[in-house]
Order: structure tokens, then C-alpha cells, then sequence
């Protein structure tokens, strides 16, 4: 979504409200986004600055870390981020979005904070047994009959200092 941002530039404290839908990739990374992926927040002219605060919320499917199913979840990201020009007067310019032009482009802007706050791993449920190492297995729906007392011959001798 992209948002002109040249009538909020010309009035310190100048402000708008903003909502409506990302337009994201489908899959990234194995995380499978769903359509409804919704922001709202404002966009403030601070002295020449402009500072961004939304939420951005949706639901996404992901494989389960242990038995690989496809689980469904739902993420809501704070989004507080700072655009200035390359005249604006910051401290920290590593902090700032840099701002070209008078227009935004907010997927930009909300993309990587929906990135950074998705976990490495999501369970179907909290007690998922996962699947078999040996026979591959799902283990919650299913025992085999693997040996679960395989241990590797070099360090075989190890067990006879646990007993």
C-alpha cells in the first residue's frame, strides 16, 4: 500500500490515520501468509520526521517443529518506526527508514517487523510427540515398535560406566 505523505510533511504535528490490507508474499520461508493480513495506526509529522505506529495482524499455517503437519496461527506486531529524509536532523540515522519522494510504501515498512517477529519453531499443540526417528512415524497418532535403545558402538562402552 503506498501512502502520500506530502500533506502530513507540511505541518509539524500533522497526522493521519491509516489502516487497510498488506499485500505480502504467499510463502516465505515455509510460513504460508493468508490474505487477511490487516494494519491500522497513524502516521505523525514530527518536526519534519514522520513516525509510524500500527499493528499489523493475520493468520498464517506453518509445519509443526516435530510432526511436520501443517498448523494454523495467528500474529499481531506492534510497528513503531521512524522516516526522515536525508535532511532531517536524527542522532541515529541507523534507526531511520529513509524517506525518498513523498510517497511510502507501507508493506516496506511492516514487512520485516512481521519477519523479526515470527518464532523459529511452532508446535501443533504443546504436547506433540513428533514423528519416529527410525520409521518415521507419527507418534501421535501411532507407537511403533522401534528400539528405542540404539546407541551408537563408539559410544557403546560409555554404558557400562552407568551401570
Amino acid at each position: 500500500m503506498i501512502f502520500d505523505v506530502q500533506e502530513i510533511l507540511k505541518t509539524d504535528g500533522a497526522r493521519a490515520e491509516l489502516a487497510g490490507k498488506l499485500a505480502l508474499p504467499v510463502e516465505e520461508n515455509g510460513v504460508v501468509f493468508h490474505e487477511d493480513v490487516t494494519f491500522s495506526g497513524t502516521m505523525t509529522n514530527v518536526s519534519g520526521v514522520l513516525e509510524f505506529r500500527a499493528v499489523a495482524e493475520g493468520d498464517f499455517s506453518v509445519p509443526c517443529a516435530r510432526c511436520m503437519k501443517m498448523t494454523e496461527q495467528h500474529f499481531s506486531v506492534p510497528v513503531f518506526e521512524t522516516l526522515a529524509d536525508d535532511r532531517a536532523e536524527i542522532s541515529d540515522r541507523d534507526a531511520v527508514i529513509p524517506l525518498t519522494g513523498t510517497a511510502v510504501d507501507l508493506n516496506t515498512v511492516i514487512w520485516p517487523e512481521i519477519l523479526l517477529s515470527l518464532q523459529t519453531r511452532y508446535l501443533c499443540k504443546p504436547d506433540c510427540k513428533g514423528l519416529c526417528a527410525s520409521c518415521g512415524a507419527d507418534l501421535n497418532e501411532t507407537t511403533c515398535d522401534c528400539r528405542e535403545d540404539d546407541i551408537d558402538p563408539r559410544l557403546a562402552g560409555l554404558k557400562d560406566l552407568l551401570t
